[in-house]
Order: C-alpha cells, then structure tokens, then sequence
C-alpha cells in the first residue's frame, strides 16, 4: 500500500514538473491591415519538442485562424509560415519574456489579399 501510494505521488509531483516546462500566452493588440486599424490575437503555446524547443502560433484575425511556428532551441525569434487552406502569414516572429510581448514582421495574405501586418502584441500569461 505505501508503495503504491508513493508511486502515485512521484507521478503527480513528475507531472507538475513537466508542465512547468512550458509557457502559454495570449497576445493581443493593434494591426493595420488593408488600410484599416484592427484587433489580432496569437495564441502563443512554447513547449519541449524532441531534443529541443518549440514554439507554435495561432493568429486568429476575424474568423481567419492560422497555424504554425518555429524552432525556438535556440533563439526566442524565428521565421514563421502560419497557414490554413485560403491563407498566410509569411515573415518573422519574436518573443520577448521580459517585457511579454511578440513582435510580428512580414506579410498577411487573406483568400489571395496580400497586405504588411508589423505589428507588437501584449502578451498575458496562461501557464507557465
């Protein structure tokens, strides 16, 4: 029985160090996109991959989500393709921990719309 409960109890106390492990983040903030101010959310998830790191984004623009990431083992920045079946986010991402905000550089294309979207969000932290 006290075997069995300190197994359940190492696996519980495992657990919690692993999702430690881990950083979940919602941005938000102001773009101009098309000639027109607007409001985009990333959804920021940055995790273990394999050996490495990984962080993967969700830019959410209306009912427009896209999806991907980069490589983050070694830098907090990287080149990203978001994507879905009818549209793109092509350019950079940054990550700045210190300050909570993600710094997006590059090009938005909406059902063959190509526009610039530069923009700082802030970021809240979900889990970390």
């Amino acid at each position: 029985m006290k075997k069995a409960l300190s197994m359940i109890l190492c696996a519980g106390f495992m657990s919690s160090a692993f999702a430690k492990d881990s950083d979940w983040k919602i941005c938000k903030g102001e773009a101009t996109l098309y000639g027109d101010k607007v409001n985009i959310i990333v959804n920021l998830f940055e995790h273990r991959n394999g050996d490495g790191r990984a962080t993967d984004l969700t830019l959410i623009y209306g009912s427009n989500i896209l999806g991907g990431g980069f490589n983050s083992t070694e830098s907090d920045a990287g080149g990203v393709m978001l994507k879905n079946d009818n549209s793109f986010f092509r350019g950079r991402a940054a990550v700045n921990y210190e300050t909570s905000t993600l710094a997006l550089r590059g090009v938005l294309s909406l059902y063959g719309e190509t526009t610039s979207l530069i923009s700082t969000l802030a970021c809240d932290t979900l889990i970390n």
